[in-house]
């Protein structure tokens, strides 16, 4: 379990296993909030693949700027969307785009409150622009980091449906980011929850952070006394 004592150890773990097993995405080449703000919106309810990286790189090519993004006629970007499903996102952007333009001078602002009054932006969308864009120290949380945690500290009772609103999740969340380097522990988190922390077999044996991990405790010890 992770304490106060053993967290700075924890951390150290989750870092050292992403510099060698962290995922290349195009958004990730570039810091800029506008960028990661489009990436974001393009995976909300859509796994990684390639038409989302097209997708995101059409758009930028096409709509570089806010103010591009605000003059763009819907239609064009629900062309470039369309292969990822949810085409009311192409509404979305446009009007996001908007709101940057008039009410923020075509700049993303750098506060959670502002971003959540953003057209289509929620909780998990908003923390992510502020760790990756901006390095604030703060936590990011969907199903899969939810998981994580409900893994790491055996949290009983039912899994949330919006687990990126649930309070004592984003605190204990936030506890355990390290302060000044948010982003690549949260990029950690998300792609140990890809690539390790599945949600049916998950590979707890090549876990960084197994000796931490309550249900990855348990699982180790069933296969090393199964027959």
């Amino acid at each position: 379990m992770v304490t106060e004592e053993n967290k700075s150890i924890f951390q150290n773990k989750i870092l050292a296993w992403f510099v060698s097993e962290k995922r290349d995405f195009p958004w990730r080449q570039d810091l800029n909030p506008y960028k990661v703000l489009i990436a974001e919106k393009l995976l909300q309810q859509t796994q990684v693949n390639e038409n989302v990286i097209r997708a995101y790189k059409q758009l930028l090519k096409k709509y570089p700027s806010p103010t591009d993004l605000a003059e763009a006629d819907i239609a064009d970007v629900e062309v470039i969307i369309r292969p990822l499903g949810f085409i009311y996102r192409a509404r979305e952007l446009c009007k996001m785009a908007q709101e940057l333009v008039k009410i923020h001078n075509g700049q993303v602002p750098n506060e959670l409150r502002k971003l959540l009054d953003l057209t289509g932006i929620g909780d998990y969308c908003a923390r992510a622009v502020l760790s990756f864009s901006f390095d604030k120290d703060v936590p990011i949380v969907d199903t899969n980091v939810a998981r994580f945690l409900y893994r790491l500290y055996e949290i009983p009772g039912p899994f949330p449906s919006n687990p990126a609103r649930k309070k004592s999740l984003i605190e204990l969340a936030g506890n355990l980011v390290p302060i000044g380097n948010s982003r690549n522990y949260n990029l950690a988190i998300l792609d140990l929850c890809s690539k390790i922390c599945k949600p049916t077999n998950p590979n707890c044996l090549n876990c960084p952070v197994q000796d931490f991990c309550k249900y990855g405790t348990k699982q180790i010890v069933k296969k090393n006394i199964s027959p």
